[in-house]
């Protein structure tokens, strides 16, 4: 999905947000590939007292089959951002929590192993009914709202460098873009060398009843098209996965990909 294109669990309540009530649940599938290198968390899903203090963090991370070990890289994210979570000062504001634990776990990545390894991320953080949210590499964060499905995140990948150059021409040429064979590589993830491309909102985006937020790695992403994950979204979180497993495995995919999914809605 590019610039111009844009274990089911039973549903829990999160806890009530003034009117809203958050009902989670996650999918996650090994594909065809070997092993599974995706990772993912919820924290305070059940815990109201810390949910109401910390607030919601959900987050999914893609660890890079074409490097070394991504399973313990995207393990590695994960355990690091939910320790920082943890330990974040109440007072600091969450944009700017994100950008500093973004790219001090990114730093942490690249030292453990070395540049060998790494991992795409997609996190939200939700408190009061306000969400915040940062993506570093093509994992994907979608909202569905009024019957409309909008990916948050723009995918760190060559493909939208060169979207944005055919910009700066006098004919649009977006094809060319696809055709090209580095299109589908990363140009930012969690473990390179230097990260400088991080996506996250500087301002909160007020949720509303009726709301319903996904984050999942390309094995879903990059397969389904909105309005088939419109569809899913539009559901109940559980009832939701379980459509995206299904239509994933209707796809048919030669290689398919890990495949990880958190469902957030609003009710």
């Amino acid at each position: 999905m590019g610039l111009f294109d844009r274990f089911r669990r039973p549903s829990q309540p999160v806890r009530e947000e003034g009117p809203l009530v958050l009902r989670a649940a996650n999918l996650q599938g090994i594909g065809e590939r070997e092993g599974q290198e995706d990772s993912f968390a919820v924290c305070n899903i059940t815990d109201a007292a810390e949910m109401e203090r910390r607030g919601l963090l959900a987050l999914v991370a893609d660890g890079m089959g074409g490097m070394a070990d991504g399973k313990a890289a995207s393990e590695w994210t994960v355990e690091q951002l939910l320790r920082l979570f943890w330990e974040r000062e109440a007072g600091e504001a969450v944009p700017a929590w994100a950008y500093r634990s973004v790219h001090a776990v990114s730093d942490s990545v690249y030292q453990r192993f070395g540049g060998r390894s790494g991992s795409t991320l997609v996190m939200v953080h939700i408190q009061a009914g306000r969400l915040h949210w940062a993506s570093v590499g093509d994992s994907a964060i979608f909202l569905r709202r009024g019957g409309g499905v909008f990916q948050l995140d723009r995918e760190h990948t060559c493909l939208n460098r060169l979207y944005l150059q055919a910009l700066a021409q006098p004919v649009i040429d977006k094809t060319a873009a696809e055709r090209d064979p580095e299109a589908p590589r990363l140009t930012s993830f969690i473990g390179i060398d230097c990260l400088t491309e991080v996506d996250l909102s500087l301002r909160p985006l007020l949720l509303q009843r009726g709301d319903a937020l996904l984050l999942c790695s390309d094995g879903i992403s990059g397969i389904l098209a909105p309005p088939e994950i419109g569809e899913a979204m539009a559901l109940p979180p559980e009832e939701g996965c379980a459509l995206l497993e299904q239509m994933v495995a209707e796809k048919g995919v030669i290689g398919q990909d890990n495949y990880t999914a958190i469902l957030l809605s609003c009710e």
